[in-house]
């Protein structure tokens, strides 16, 4: 009787952790970065300059989402990107997101996260210019700050 109720316990817990998992929050520390202006041919680098902050990401594996804007807000109608593909390895994860307006990419942000050391590369692309930065992440342990 005892080891039926335990085996319905432990089921129904895992029924209701899997169904309702959550997007974790990644705060990630970026490394000095570089930015640079875009000229037709490739990237220019002629305005130099060097990023250093934090970067926040939102990670859900189950629905698939790597994205810098949170699935509430992609819902919500606040995202601004037109499609988003998502991909995974053993052990990288691996998001592309980018606005189209006229059959042209206005911006677009490329994210891989090393699912083990937390290593992650972030481009950030726009008509005019191309930011690279590197970091490593770590789930948040607030959800929200305000």
């Amino acid at each position: 009787m005892i080891l039926k109720f335990l085996l319905s316990f432990l089921i129904f817990n895992l029924f209701f952790s899997l169904s309702y998992a959550a997007e974790k929050i990644l705060s990630c520390k970026m490394n000095y970065g570089i930015s640079g202006e875009n000229d037709e041919t490739d990237i220019e680098f002629k305005n130099l300059s060097t990023i250093d902050q934090t970067q926040t990401f939102f990670l859900d594996i189950e629905k698939n989402w790597l994205s810098v804007k949170s699935q509430k807000d992609s819902k919500d109608g606040v995202s601004d990107f037109s499609k988003i593909e998502f991909r995974t390895s053993d052990s990288i994860i691996f998001s592309i997101s980018y606005l189209e307006a006229n059959g042209l990419v206005v911006k677009k942000n490329i994210i891989e996260l090393d699912r083990y050391s937390g290593f992650v590369k972030h481009e950030f692309r726009t008509n005019n210019e191309t930011i690279y930065r590197t970091g490593y992440c770590e789930v948040s342990k607030n959800s929200r700050l305000f």
